[in-house]
C-alpha cells in the first residue's frame, strides 16, 4: 500500500495533464487534416520542426515568447508543403508525411551542428512555464469542438471529408477547404513542438520521442472528435507520467516500453470502431 501511495499521487495526475497536452495537440491537428480528407504522418517531423525553431529562435533573440510564436509558424509552413504535395501534385498522403519526417530530421542535424556545433543537440535557452501551452491546449480543444459539431462552418468541413462532390456542388470550395486544415493541423503540432523546447529549455533529435504518431492514434481512439481525442491524450499523458514514477519500483527498460506497448494495443482495439472520413486519402479532382 505504501508504494501504490508513493506513485498515485495529485503530483501524478497534474504530470499526466502536462504530458498529455502535446499528444492532444498533435491528435486535435490531425483530426482537423483527416476530417478534410488529408492524411498526414508528418505530424511527428511537424512537431519536431517545432521545437527546432523554438531553440533557433530562443537563442537568437533570447526572447521564449518569440519563439513559442514561431513554432506554430515553420508548423504551420510544414503543413502547408505536405498540402501542396497532396492537393495541388497529387502525392500519396503517407509518402508525404514521411518525406516530411526524413526531410525535419536531416534540417535538424544540419541546423544544430552549423549553429551549435552540435549533432542534433542545442544549447539551454530561457523558457516559458509548459502550463501556459497546457492551459491554452485545453481552451482550443473546447473551442473546436464546438466549431466542429455546432457551427455551420464545421458542418463544411465535416462534408468536405465524407463527400467532397456534394461539397463543391453546395459551393464550397474543396481544396481551399483542405489546405485552410491541413496548415492548421501543422500550426498546432508546432505549437506541440514548442511544448516539448519549453519543457526541458532545449532542443535535441530525439525529444519528440514518437509522441506524434501516439497523437494520431489518439484520434482514431478518441473516433475524430476533439473531445475525444483529449480523453486519448490524458490516458497516454497517465501511462508516461506513471512509467517515469515505475522506473523506481520495475526494470526501466520495461516502464520505458509502457506507453508504446500500450497505445499498440489500444489503438487495435478501437481502430475498427472509429468513424473514419469517407473520402480519407482520396485526391479530389473538380469536374
Amino acid at each position: 500500500m505504501d508504494v501504490l501511495k508513493d506513485i498515485f499521487t495529485i503530483h501524478l495526475v497534474l504530470s499526466a495533464l502536462r504530458l498529455a497536452s502535446p499528444i492532444a495537440l498533435v491528435a486535435l491537428g490531425e483530426t482537423f487534416s483527416e476530417r478534410v480528407g488529408i492524411i498526414n504522418v508528418g505530424v511527428e517531423g511537424t512537431a519536431v520542426l517545432g521545437a527546432l525553431i523554438s531553440a533557433l529562435v530562443a537563442y537568437f533573440t533570447g526572447s521564449p515568447w518569440i519563439a513559442l510564436i514561431a513554432a506554430p509558424i515553420a508548423g504551420g509552413l510544414a503543413g502547408g508543403l505536405h498540402a501542396l504535395w497532396c492537393i495541388r501534385f497529387r502525392a500519396n498522403h503517407v509518402v508525404s508525411g514521411i518525406g516530411i519526417n526524413i526531410l525535419v530530421a536531416g534540417l535538424a542535424l544540419f541546423i544544430t551542428s552549423s549553429v551549435w556545433g552540435w549533432r542534433g543537440t542545442s544549447t539551454y535557452s530561457d523558457t516559458i512555464n509548459t502550463w501556459y501551452i497546457t492551459g491554452a491546449a485545453l481552451v482550443i480543444i473546447i473551442v473546436s469542438q464546438i466549431f466542429l459539431f455546432r457551427t455551420k462552418w464545421g458542418l463544411r468541413l465535416r462534408v468536405v471529408g465524407e463527400k467532397p462532390e456534394a461539397a463543391d456542388t453546395a459551393g464550397i470550395n474543396v481544396h481551399r477547404t483542405r489546405y485552410i486544415y491541413t496548415i492548421l493541423n501543422g500550426v498546432l503540432c508546432g505549437l506541440a513542438g514548442a511544448f516539448f523546447f519549453n519543457s526541458v529549455g532545449r532542443f535535441t533529435s530525439g525529444m519528440v520521442g514518437g509522441r506524434g504518431f501516439i497523437g494520431i492514434a489518439a484520434m482514431v481512439i478518441g473516433n475524430y472528435t476533439p473531445v475525444g481525442a483529449l480523453g486519448a491524450a490524458l490516458l497516454f499523458g497517465f501511462i508516461d507520467a506513471l512509467q517515469m514514477r515505475l522506473q523506481s519500483f520495475i526494470p526501466s527498460q520495461f516502464s520505458i516500453m509502457l506507453p508504446y506497448l500500450l497505445t499498440v494495443l489500444v489503438l487495435a482495439f478501437f481502430i475498427r470502431r472509429a468513424n473514419v472520413p469517407a473520402a480519407l486519402g482520396k485526391h479530389y479532382v473538380k469536374q
